[in-house]
């Protein structure tokens, strides 16, 4: 049963001027940005191979970089709430999408190795304040819709970042140089931001004026969903990072079976997320949260104890389809438990939570792995993610 509270929230959060036909612009609006999320992410990180071929350095590079884009993704989720605060998450939104477009064309276009340093700085600036900026939109349209939504909203972003890969893949084989790729990826972002963003909610918000000032109390909520969000990217990204090398080096998989760990995760993650709107519906989010977590870990179990790639491989999978709808139903459980006026400067905040544990779930997992130690690596997340079922009772006001 949903709280009285939650009910409010959402009936605040909800009170829009949209009507039924511009709701649906604005759902489609919204998935688009997501979409692009995931593409240009793909698009730009599956190159990595080739910037290093160009410009000569090592793995240590890699890691140095990916981890300064972590950081600085951090930063720009608080910039997000910051212009969300004094504009609107449409601003804000509409903006970082045009920032990792233009840096996407900057890293490309990168002359030398400290300009394309400084072009990551942009992308992760950007890359952060996206992530943030969605999640805010994606909320509101949940909340305007007054059903769950959320999940199809990231499920969008794994779209994108299948589609990205795929464009890569073919730059590549068809070698057509970095900086057409990656320009040819922005002029595409650029052209659905052009026809997407009139259709953010903006001006239309309920609380225009938002302030940190007016957060009143969002500490423990942005703290307890915040957790679950870390603990999922710890484990998304040390799966993602470390299926492949699992498969090789601790199963001796062929090479053509190597990349199906990644991709058996990836699918069970779209239908998690694409179904499980659904289940919401049906059963709440409480409900589906502790699933998705049990599923999740006798996911990583199969893994731990696979004793051929095969076995390995449904693992990941399993995993995917247990733990990836997590992440949206942690947003949009934020969403009823802040007040509306805090609505957007409480994302930002949790969204840190994102690149913490893509730090440490790559780090500490990759520090086990590299350590001649890669089963006990994915032992790593399986300890971790039965925490989240002391938060699953949290979930409980979005029933939706």
């Amino acid at each position: 049963m949903e709280s009285t509270r939650a009910r409010l929230g959402r009936a605040r959060l909800g009170r829009t001027a949209l009507g039924g036909n511009e709701l649906s612009r604005t759902r489609v609006a919204v998935s688009a940005g997501f979409f692009l999320q995931g593409l240009v992410f793909a698009a730009v990180v599956t190159q990595v191979p080739r910037f290093q071929d160009a410009f000569d350095f090592g793995e240590g590079a890699v890691t140095a970089i990916l981890v300064l884009v972590a950081v600085l993704s951090g930063v720009g989720s608080v910039i997000a709430g910051s212009v969300a605060a004094r504009r609107s998450s449409a601003t804000a939104f509409a903006g970082a999408l045009l920032t990792i477009a233009l840096a996407a064309v900057l890293i490309g276009l990168a002359p030398a190795f400290g300009w394309l340093v400084a072009a990551f700085v942009l992308y992760g600036l950007g890359l952060g304040a996206v992530d943030a900026g969605m999640n805010m939109q994606g909320v509101r349209v949940q909340a305007a819709l007054g059903r769950s939504v959320m999940g199809g909203f990231h499920g969008w972003w794994s779209v994108g970042g299948i589609a990205g890969a795929l464009y890569a893949a073919a730059c590549t084989a068809l070698e057509v140089p970095l900086a057409v790729d990656l320009t040819g990826i922005a002029a595409i972002a650029v052209l659905v931001i052009w026809r997407s963003q009139p259709h953010f909610i903006g001006a239309r918000e309920v609380d225009p004026g938002l302030s940190a000032a007016g957060l009143e109390s969002p500490w423990r909520p942005v703290l307890v969903f915040g957790g679950v969000i870390l603990i999922f990217y710890a484990a998304d990204t040390g799966t993602l990072t470390w299926s492949s090398v699992y498969l090789d080096d601790a199963l001796d998989a062929s090479k053509g079976v190597v990349p199906l760990g990644y991709a058996a995760y990836q699918v069970g993650a779209l239908v998690s997320r694409f179904g499980g709107d659904l289940l919401v519906r049906l059963r709440g989010a409480a409900w589906v949260a502790g699933v998705g977590t049990a599923v999740g870990v006798v996911g990583l179990a199969i893994v731990v104890a696979a004793p051929v790639p095969a076995v390995a491989i449904v693992g990941f999978g399993i995993t995917g389809l247990g733990l990836a709808i997590l992440a949206p139903l942690s947003f949009a459980a934020l969403a009823s438990a802040v007040p509306a006026s805090a609505l957007d400067v409480a994302i930002a905040r949790m969204n840190i939570a994102n690149y913490v544990g893509a730090i440490l779930g790559g780090g500490i997992i990759g520090a086990a792995a590299s350590a001649g130690h890669l089963r006990w690596a994915f032992v790593i997340p399986l300890a971790i993610v039965p925490i989240i079922w002391a938060a699953v009772r949290s979930f409980r006001t979005e029933s939706v």
